[in-house]
């Protein structure tokens, strides 16, 4: 187990061009002593010979401040080094491993914390991880290094308005838009900008709900109840009273919402359930009631999603994707198109 030992031996499986047995025994050196130079010389030039680059530069890093020739070799594979890991981080996300994607992060983030490379991949990770402000960060950095790439300001204006500054998402959209002068689709994103915008002029309450990631029918009714003015207003028409919401923090959204009959109390338990998750579905189908309730003139036949593609609550180009869980970005633009149908957007 002597360390000085172990690289003799290794030298010796150098010299005889047994580079996988000098990578075998110096591996475990490498973990204990990284600062070993003899160990990661060797390490990182067997390495390299079996053309593993990101180990070789990983030992030849080790020691570049202890070692000219480690520096030299050091600068030299710096490129393609981050090239490789680059590449398996990639190829990890599109096989849907999203762990060894993150485990090739921490290696662009160790060597290169501010490269491009990596904020790419960070940003790459975190759409995997469905992390909406990690993908900020990093397109905010990015989208400041390439100006001009339509994508990336396109995509931060999006996070920006969800989850981040709604008056700099504004900003980005109108500067977009001013670009496609007379394009219906970008018309559309701008009026979409503005009511998110309007937003932050609510209670910190309904902002927190709009930028989560998945709501609640609590959530849900919190948005309806703000966001809606016919909701807000309107009379309920029944007086139910759910268990399990008297002591909730929006107690009087919700009964607000139920006894309008837009989101339904069991009727057998006389509960809410408040903190369910909502489903498209579910959301789909309280604003296509929600329409025809407040507008008898819309033409919103039933509560399924042909209804709601009929109302344009669905746009041509989008799915339905009823099963899926229901964001605040995506209640607070369902929301939008319903009040846009009641010509109050």
């Amino acid at each position: 187990d002597l360390h000085p030992a172990l690289v003799l031996a290794a030298q010796v499986d150098f010299a005889s061009g047994d580079d996988q047995a000098v990578i075998d025994r110096l591996l475990p050196v490498s973990d204990s002593l990284p600062g070993y130079t003899a160990s990661q010389l060797l390490l990182g030039r067997s390495a390299e010979r079996l053309g593993d680059i990101p180990l070789a530069y990983s030992a030849f890093r080790a020691v570049a401040t202890r070692n000219p020739l480690a520096l030299k070799r050091t600068g030299e594979l710096h490129p393609r080094a981050l090239e490789i890991v680059s590449n398996r981080l990639q190829e990890a996300l599109r096989q849907g491993e999203v762990v060894r994607a993150e485990e090739q992060l921490s290696r662009l983030r160790e060597w290169a914390p501010s490269e491009t490379m990596t904020l790419e991949g960070i940003r790459a990770v975190a759409v995997a991880r469905g992390d909406l402000r990690a993908e900020l960060a990093a397109t905010q950095e990015l989208s400041s290094r390439r100006p001009e790439d339509p994508g990336l300001l396109e995509r931060r204006a999006e996070l920006e308005l969800s989850v981040g500054d709604p008056g700099k998402g504004l900003q980005l959209v109108q500067e977009l838009a001013a670009r496609h002068p007379g394009d219906a689709q970008w018309a559309e994103r701008l009026d979409s900008a503005k009511f998110r915008w309007r937003l932050t002029q609510l209670p910190r309450s309904v902002q927190e709900v709009a930028a989560k990631l998945e709501l609640t029918k609590a959530d849900f009714a919190l948005l309806l109840y703000w966001l809606v003015p016919d909701v807000r207003n309107s009379r309920p028409t029944a007086g139910r009273i759910a268990s399990d919401v008297l002591d909730h923090p929006y107690r009087e959204e919700i009964v607000r919402v139920a006894n309008l009959g837009l989101l339904e109390i069991d009727p057998t338990l006389h509960r809410f359930f408040p903190s369910a998750p909502v489903r498209r579905s579910v959301a789909l189908r309280t604003l296509t009631r929600m329409v025809s309730r407040f507008d008898k003139k819309v033409s919103c036949p039933g509560e399924t999603c042909e209804a709601a593609a009929q109302c344009r609550l669905v746009l041509p180009e989008e799915e339905c994707r009823p099963s899926e869980a229901l964001s605040g970005s995506d209640g607070v633009e369902l929301i939008r198109r319903s009040l846009k149908l009641l010509g109050g957007a």
